[in-house]
């Protein structure tokens, strides 16, 4: 089970800046942002110029002598468009990604199914994102990649409820795990244990009900329990830091921290 960070800890800098932080505060392995319109690689332009993109990212990891073990994306285009502008938009895009993947060495992109309409029937939207996150699993599968969905809240999935939905209907789906969205709900990550056995990929942080992101120590996530779990599962992936830069506390430092706390447990 290795320890990945995110590129996150230092979102609000480009590319070469994050890694080179990473680099400095002792990671090797990387869960890598590409998410439009904001970091650290936009799918568009990694659509529209794969060899250029992919040889800049390439350059600057060997640089930096750091390796990626997941793309954490977000095209943009939330699951339930299934237009066919949206769709030939988001093929390109999530092939550019998982092309991206094989040439770093990535096992998983994870991906997100974006907001809700509030005026689209929620059956409707169900519907089209259980067609679109199908289709997205499937190219996974034919560039040996697994394409994991993180339930996220203020997403359509954002309950243990709304996945079981989800996974009773797709029940092959792989999941990246975050407990963040659970506990910010005032969810007890307990209740959603069951969530593990779909685990491709995980992502940690500390956070408190209302709060996404605490840092570490001061929010209850239940990391020991949380590893015992993957354990029993027999867990093979990995887990990614996934700290986001903010003006709040030093998202590097608590990434740190939890590092450090998470390699005593798994020791």
């Amino acid at each position: 089970m290795a320890i990945l960070c995110s590129t996150g800890v230092r979102s609000k800098a480009p590319l070469e800046q994050a890694l080179s932080d990473i680099a400095a505060a002792g990671f090797s392995l990387l869960d890598l942002l590409a998410f439009e319109g904001w970091a650290h690689i936009a799918p568009s332009t990694l659509a529209d110029c794969f060899d250029q993109t992919c040889a800049h990212v390439q350059g600057l990891l060997a640089r930096h002598n750091l390796r990626v073990g997941a793309l954490n994306s977000g095209l943009g285009i939330p699951s339930f468009d299934r237009s066919p502008t949206a769709q030939d938009r988001r093929r390109r895009e999530t092939e550019a990604l998982l092309r991206l993947a094989k040439h770093l060495g990535a096992a998983v992109v994870a991906v997100q199914a974006g907001r809700p309409d509030p005026d689209i029937e929620w059956e409707t939207l169900f519907r089209a994102s259980t067609a679109t996150l199908r289709e997205l699993a499937e190219m996974g599968r034919q560039h040996g990649v697994t394409v994991a969905l993180e339930m996220h809240v203020h997403a359509l999935f954002e309950t243990p409820e709304l996945g079981r939905r989800l996974l009773e209907a797709l029940p092959e789906l792989a999941l990246a795990y975050d407990p963040s969205h659970f506990v910010m709900q005032g969810i007890p990550i307990r209740e959603t244990a069951w969530l593990l056995d779909h685990a491709a990929h995980v992502h940690l942080r500390d956070a408190a009900p209302g709060r996404m992101m605490v840092p570490f120590g001061e929010g209850q996530v239940d990391f020991d329990w949380l590893l015992g779990a993957l354990k029993e599962r027999g867990y093979t992936g990995h887990v990614a830091i996934e700290y986001l830069e903010t003006d709040e506390f030093d998202a590097l430092d608590s990434a740190l921290r939890l590092r450090e706390a998470l390699e005593r447990r798994l020791s």
